[in-house]
Parts: C-alpha cells; sequence; structure tokens
C-alpha cells in the first residue's frame, strides 16, 4: 500500500504542476498561478506568507472556476512605499491583463481589506466580493505602535520577529497542528520570506486606513467569514465590518482560526 502524501509533499506537488501565467504589473512583471478554467476567481493573500496560503484550496475550487492568485506587490522585492492606491493600481492592472470580466474577488486578512478597497470602486467588471478574517480598520495594539517605532531605530529583524509571532501565535500553530500537520512548521517559513519592509508598510497602511465609506458604497454581493476561534484579527473589528453591510451574507465557523484555507480548506470552498 502507498503511503498517504503528507501535506508538505502535497505542497511540492502543487507547485511543480501550477500553471503559471506572467502579467505585465505596474510593479513589474508577476507570474499569477492560473488554474481551471470558469467564473474567475481571484485569490488575495495576507500580510504575510504569500499566496501559499491558498494551495489546498485552488485545486478544489478550479474545478468550478477560473482561479487566478497573484503575488501582492512586496513580495518578490521590498516595496516600502508602496501606497493603498498603488495595489489597487495592480489589482486593476490585473484584471486588464487577464480580460477578467464577472469575477469575484476573495481576500483573506490583509488581502480581504485590498479586495473590500477595490469593491469600492464598483468596477462593474467584479460580480461579487468574498472576504475572510476581514476589516475596514484595524486599530494597533500597543506593543504593536511599540515595535514599529523600534523597527526604525533597531535591526529589522526584531520588528520581523515581533509581527510575524503576532500573526503566527500559539492558537494559529495549533491548529495547523492539528488540522493540517506538516504545516505549523512550514507556514511561519513562508512568513519569513516577506521582506521586514514590506510587511511593515503593510501593517502601516492597514493602520492608518479606514475603508468604512468605501464598504458602504460596494454595490457587488458581499459575503463575510470568520473563524471562531480567529485571534489574528480580533472579533470586535470583524462585526464592525459586518454592522456597516447588515444586507452581506455572513459565515461563522465554529473552532476555526484565522487561517482557514490551510486548515479547513473544505470549509473555505463552499463560500463560494
Amino acid at each position: 500500500m502507498t503511503a498517504p502524501r503528507s501535506l508538505v509533499d502535497s505542497f511540492a506537488d502543487f507547485v511543480g504542476g501550477v500553471g503559471y501565467r506572467t502579467v505585465a504589473l505596474p510593479w513589474g512583471d508577476c507570474a499569477v498561478w492560473e488554474l481551471g478554467s470558469g467564473p474567475p476567481l481571484v485569490l488575495l493573500h495576507g500580510i504575510a506568507g504569500s499566496r501559499r496560503l491558498f494551495y489546498r484550496v485552488a485545486p478544489l475550487l478550479a474545478r468550478d472556476h477560473r482561479v487566478i492568485v497573484p503575488l501582492l506587490r512586496g513580495e518578490d522585492a521590498p516595496a516600502p512605499q508602496a501606497t493603498l492606491d498603488d495595489l489597487l493600481g495592480d489589482l486593476g492592472a490585473l484584471i486588464d491583463g487577464l480580460d477578467i470580466d464577472g469575477a469575484t474577488l476573495c481576500g483573506v486578512s490583509f488581502g480581504g481589506a485590498l479586495a473590500l478597497a477595490y469593491g469600492g470602486r464598483n468596477d462593474p467588471r467584479v460580480a461579487r466580493l468574498v472576504v475572510q478574517g476581514g476589516f475596514a480598520h484595524f486599530g494597533l495594539r500597543g506593543p504593536d505602535r511599540i515595535a514599529l517605532a523600534a523597527s526604525s531605530l533597531f535591526p529589522a529583524w526584531l520588528g520581523s520577529l515581533y509581527f510575524k509571532r503576532r500573526v503566527l501565535h500559539g492558537p494559529e500553530i495549533r491548529l495547523l497542528r492539528e488540522h493540517a500537520p506538516g504545516l505549523e512548521n512550514l507556514v511561519p517559513e513562508w512568513s519569513a520570506r516577506t521582506p521586514f519592509s514590506t510587511l511593515r508598510r503593510r501593517v502601516r497602511l492597514i493602520a492608518g486606513t479606514d475603508l468604512s465609506d468605501r464598504v458602504r458604497g460596494i454595490e457587488a454581493p458581499l459575503t463575510f467569514a470568520r473563524g471562531s476561534l480567529d485571534r489574528v484579527v480580533p472579533r470586535i473589528y470583524q462585526e464592525r465590518l459586518a454592522a456597516l453591510r447588515p444586507d452581506a451574507r455572513r459565515v461563522i465557523w465554529d473552532g476555526v482560526g484565522h487561517l482557514a484555507p490551510l486548515t479547513h480548506p473544505d470549509l473555505f470552498v463552499r463560500l463560494f
């Protein structure tokens, strides 16, 4: 009997077999994962860890979607000065370059904030928005602000260590160990690859941006999903987002944390 493939092995298999398509974006050529056919579905990753977040769900979604997974500006090379408008311009260029129409735009965490901000433009090519672990405004805690200030004065690895621990704290690692064994070691490695200048810039963006007015003005149908055990984006921020749009579809997963695409891919794909 052949031994079952581990999730670490399955990631290597996925990366080895995925289709890539190069798209010219304002910051340079972006190698986009593209799988399947059908209605287009664009997946936007979070603040650290890159698009690897979606490697378990992308093949499942590709059964009946054209799944498109770009890198966000700053993953391959630092982008310390990138503004929100820069990132939204990248999304517009992606949609142009891949001739996307009737798309579902889905973002997790920081990617969810980008999806909401872009949704506020009411681009007619975006038919639906799905946000998991998202927020319209994120308030930094005192230690977060101290770490940001210190990271400008001291070696960057100090700030990097703090913020990566902030995302991958104990409960999330335990959920990975329980529901995605092997990835509890791999995910921190993925997170460590995000340049710290990019991470710091993204933290400052989410702390300094309030998307409330944009969210209220979104015309496309909305879905908000969250895990009951998500402590990375505390419940209060996700509840405030939902309160801005009481018409949105709401999905709450019991016993799920922030990294649902990795720990609970079966639940995540049911959003679509």
